[in-house]
């Protein structure tokens, strides 16, 4: 072998050619999008357009609210107290890019029950000239914390109610108004709708402690899924020349995985949370309102579909993409192929953790006093 070449390795093992692939591709995606290579269009236009935001009374709700009306829609705050829906549409007139062109509304209703979500579709659309809304967020829904067992089933049954139905109401009426179907010939060229849900990152990982609240976060992923296969059935009918009748404009789905998120309803779970789960999710550093907001905006714009907030979460979302659609079919591939091996220690390490837990602090002091 000539001189000059003798440092290269030609004993590549398979696992490490493996590995230096992998990092290869990360480098050169990062370095790609730092000079602004591959830079997609914005997929998520809504100036000038009607976003309808469940739970947008605080938290990041309200958040997504004003900086949706910073860039020019027209908002619809849906929330149970009209107290803080007046506080908060204040908020987000602030927030406005044009006051006197934008147009903000509440309303003050119970999303668990599911005539009123279809009213509140049918006020938003008379309220905005006859037109439905062109874009729904489902931010609804609170965490109430605790172990399985020691959990009251009427609280079970309550956390699948204000976190899944909360969503699944809105959105089955959400798209029964938006899927209406109407003749090929009055066919125009709408912009695309998009319906967004909130889930959690304890959608793809669950932790000890969160029995009443991750089932409820899943069947929202899972929801998600189902509706973002069955909604290409709709949408092609605006492609076909035999078809009589199409949906008025395409819809795209989205779910947004955030982890901790500093509010109000943070606080709260933070006082029932049992000392194991906080354990459990040191790594979990809350975000504020304003950056999980802005994040999932920016995604959305780049036309994701399974948005993260953090590091952390977009490695927990690598360990469960399942049959889920991929925002990027190379970079979401080596991210699961990587979390997964991450994995084969993470699990196992929880596990170990609640096991040492009990080895130490024994049962938890509601069992014992029964």
């Amino acid at each position: 072998m000539h001189q000059a070449l003798s440092f290269i390795p030609l004993d590549l093992s398979p696992t490490k050619l493996g590995v230096s692939v992998i990092l290869c591709g990360f480098f050169l995606y990062t370095v790609t999008k730092m000079l602004g290579f591959g830079s997609p269009k914005d997929e998520f236009i809504v100036d000038g357009r009607t976003v309808v935001i469940t739970g947008g009374s605080e938290g990041m709700g309200k958040a997504v609210a004003c900086q949706l009306a910073a860039k020019g829609a027209n908002v619809v705050l849906v929330a149970r107290t009209v107290k803080k829906l007046q506080d908060a549409l204040d908020d987000v007139k602030a927030s406005a890019a044009n006051v006197n062109r934008q147009r903000f509304h509440y309303i003050s209703a119970d999303l668990t029950n599911a005539v009123q979500c279809e009213q509140i579709i049918e006020e938003v659309t008379e309220w905005n000239y006859g037109q439905p809304p062109d874009v729904v967020w489902c931010c609804a829904g609170y965490c109430n914390p605790g172990f399985f067992i020691d959990t009251p089933v009427q609280t079970l049954r309550d956390q699948m109610d204000t976190v899944y139905w909360t969503a699944a109401n809105t959105a089955h009426a959400t798209l029964r108004k938006w899927l209406v179907p109407v003749p090929s010939s009055e066919q125009t060229a709408n912009p695309r709708r998009h319906l967004i849900f909130t889930c959690s990152t304890l959608a793809f990982v669950p932790i000890a402690g969160y029995g009443p609240y991750s089932p409820a976060k899943a069947a929202i992923r899972s929801l998600s899924d189902t509706i973002n296969q069955e909604i290409e059935m709709y949408n092609g009918t605006r492609k076909s020349k035999s078809q009589i009748h199409a949906t008025p404009a395409d819809v795209k789905v989205h779910t947004v995985f955030p982890m901790g998120i500093l509010s109000p309803g943070f606080d709260n779970e933070q006082k029932l949370k049992p000392e194991l789960t906080k354990q459990l999710e040191a790594a979990d550093k809350p975000q504020t309102p304003n950056e999980v907001a802005r994040i999932a905006i920016e995604a959305l714009e780049r036309g994701e579909y399974l948005i993260t907030t953090m590091f952390v979460g977009h490695v927990m979302k690598g360990s469960a993409m399942g049959g889920s659609p991929r925002n990027s079919i190379i970079r979401d591939t080596l991210t699961s192929w990587l979390s997964s091996l991450a994995f084969l220690q993470v699990i196992p390490d929880l596990r170990r953790q609640a096991w040492n837990w009990g080895v130490k602090n024994g049962i938890p002091s509601s069992r014992t006093s029964e």
